[in-house]
């Protein structure tokens, strides 16, 4: 297959994009054939349609891609070194567009370990992270009814998909896929977005494969940032980091939400840790999360099957509010089940849940009132 440049491919695909805008609409397809391309903008209307054996591709250097980012949308917690999100780099990016889809059969792929030394690690597995920006593949702000159809999203080197302020989304038989040795490669950051769907899709990741956050930038007269009606159906999470993670300790809410039919290999399958590195300076904490269900999971984990914890010192507005039923495990850490003294753990059950750990305490609990066990039997066992 011919690999076309970005000057005589990826111009005329943008052409394309924004005259199919310009006549209200309608869907630009990419043949068959690999196509280096630099960033694209999504415009209203346009459905971007990948034919079978389509391949987007994007450049390994930082410079193939545009600051496209706006630099409100820059968000550092901790120093620049610890947060993945200090980047304006993406190659499709879209902002206040309406009715968007990406489909089809192709793939979208970022040469992501380029970016990375591969000679250093950290935490003696991932690469190191490196002193340039990485690009994410897909970012979108302020959006409604967006679509994401049947594409493969192949080693972003920084969050796959970081979709904010975003609302009526649907998500099917995607497949999302990571070396994951690249910290930070998560699959999709849902962050203040609202009626979400994802069903019968894959992910392999880095880092987590799906995350639920609702960042607060705390600007003079910022509104409430939620995240909420979030549903994710049939799907297979892989990931040397978690499966699912829920909120940060400076979001603002993340409430009704359901993952339920959900395979899970690798190390933390369900995560909600609240740590200081995580906090907003200034900041001892503000999460708030409600209704979240976790049903019919089936979990083979070397780390912890749901780790709930927050550290000494943080103080969320309320902080639990989950269920876990119908769960069968195999891992080698126990269950995780720990508030402070000033954020306990609320409205926390767990039931009709099976299997085994390989610690010598299946549960570990603190400051956790209420916590409740319906039907739920795990032993001990090594782990294989």
């Amino acid at each position: 297959m011919q690999k076309l440049s970005e000057d005589n491919f990826g111009a005329s695909l943008q052409a394309q994009i924004d005259a199919a805008a310009a006549a209200g609409g309608g869907r630009v397809s990419v043949p068959a054939g690999v196509h280096r391309c630099g960033t694209l903008y999504l415009r209203s209307g346009v459905e971007l349609h990948l034919e079978e054996g389509a391949v987007i591709e994007g450049g390994s250097r930082p410079e193939d891609y545009d600051d496209a980012i706006p630099l409100d949308m820059v968000y550092r917690y901790g120093d620049a070194n610890s947060s993945p999100t200090v980047t304006r780099k993406a190659l499709i990016f879209a902002e206040n567009a309406e009715d968007v889809a990406i489909t089809g059969t192709g793939t979208i792929r970022i040469d992501g370990p380029a970016f990375f030394d591969q000679t250093s690690s950290l935490w003696g597995y991932w690469w190191a992270k490196p002193p340039h920006p990485r690009p994410r593949t897909v970012v979108m702000r302020g959006c409604r009814r967006v679509r994401f159809e049947g594409v493969t999203f192949k080693d972003c080197p920084l969050w796959t998909m970081w979709l904010r302020l975003c609302e009526d989304i649907d998500i099917s038989r995607i497949r999302i896929e990571a070396e994951q040795k690249m910290i930070n490669s998560d699959g999709i950051d849902f962050d203040g977005c609202r009626r979400v769907r994802v069903r019968d899709s894959y992910f392999k990741t880095g880092d987590d494969c799906l995350v639920l956050r609702s960042i607060r930038y705390g600007y003079p007269g910022e509104a409430e940032v939620v995240t909420e009606d979030v549903v994710v159906t049939n799907c297979a999470l892989d990931s040397f980091c978690q499966g699912v993670r829920i909120g940060c300790p400076s979001d603002d809410t993340v409430r009704n939400a359901t993952f339920r039919d959900i395979t899970f290999k690798g190390n933390n399958a369900i995560l909600s840790r609240q740590p200081h590195i995580y906090l907003n300076e200034g900041d001892n904490g503000y999460l708030k999360t409600e209704g979240i269900l976790f049903e019919n999971w089936k979990i083979d984990c070397y780390g912890h099957p749901v780790e709930l914890l927050v550290e000494p010192g943080i103080v969320l507005r309320d902080f639990g509010h989950m269920t876990f039923r119908n769960i069968e495990t195999k891992a080698k850490q126990s269950f995780v089940v720990k508030g402070n003294d000033q954020t306990p753990l609320r409205g926390i059950v767990f039931e009709k849940v099976r299997g085994t750990v390989e610690a010598e305490e299946a549960f570990e609990v603190e400051n956790a009132p209420g916590l409740e066990f319906r039907d739920a039997i795990i032993t001990r066992q090594d782990y294989q």
